[in-house]
């Protein structure tokens, strides 16, 4: 088939309007593809908030679930003078009341500045927040029940958390024990434990 110039020039319009249509096509395409990449991004960008949202509302309620749960627990701890400032009051007084209920003949104390735990759980995650104030006790007591009485009237105050890392008797006297006598002087050495929340700790 021959095309002759004239014919070439009746279809000049037309192909400039096929061109113009294929172009615009061309970039409407362009377009819709880069608008749907937008999108997408958007729509991975809202699934991503809403999945956030709904770990932070199950993070909330099992938050609550544990707050619930061991609350009072935590409030008995709190009581016991576990949890908080150290309360050398208590400790005190808990000796002086313990020593009456077994018996004893008074009890003298030495107490030192607070400082860090270390002790059995130095690698628990709860260490870096226990503090503990090391106390030195000496009593007389008749015989070692009486000891031994006085170390569970002490248990039995409540007055706090306490490991007991060392305790020795030696006689008063070479004498013979004689009844209702300080026959033995007992000797303790206290540690007073106590874990100090982290918001106290920054206060």
């Amino acid at each position: 088939m021959r095309f002759e110039r004239e014919d070439l020039l009746r279809l000049r319009l037309p192909l400039a309007t096929f061109a113009a249509a294929a172009l615009a096509a061309a970039l409407l395409i362009n377009y819709s593809g880069e608008k749907y990449t937008v999108q997408q991004q958007r729509v991975l960008a809202a699934d991503e908030k809403v999945a956030a949202a709904s770990q932070r509302y199950r993070d909330s309620d099992l938050e609550k679930e544990m707050i619930s749960r061991y609350l009072p627990q935590y409030r008995d701890l709190q009581q016991r003078g576990f949890i908080g400032s150290e309360n050398r009051i208590n400790w005190i007084d808990a000796l002086r009341v313990a020593d009456q209920q077994a018996g004893g003949f008074g009890v003298q104390y030495q107490l030192s500045a607070q400082e860090p735990y270390k002790g059995l759980l130095s690698g628990d995650p709860i260490a870096p927040h226990l503090r503990r104030s090391t106390m030195d006790i000496r009593f007389n007591v008749v015989h070692e029940k009486q000891f031994l009485a006085f170390l569970n009237a002490l248990e039995l105050q409540g007055a706090g958390m306490y490991t007991l890392r060392a305790c020795s008797l030696e006689p008063v006297h070479k004498e013979q024990p004689r009844p209702r006598a300080e026959n033995l002087t007992a000797q303790c050495e206290i540690d007073w434990v106590t874990l100090i929340p982290p918001q106290e700790e920054q206060s």
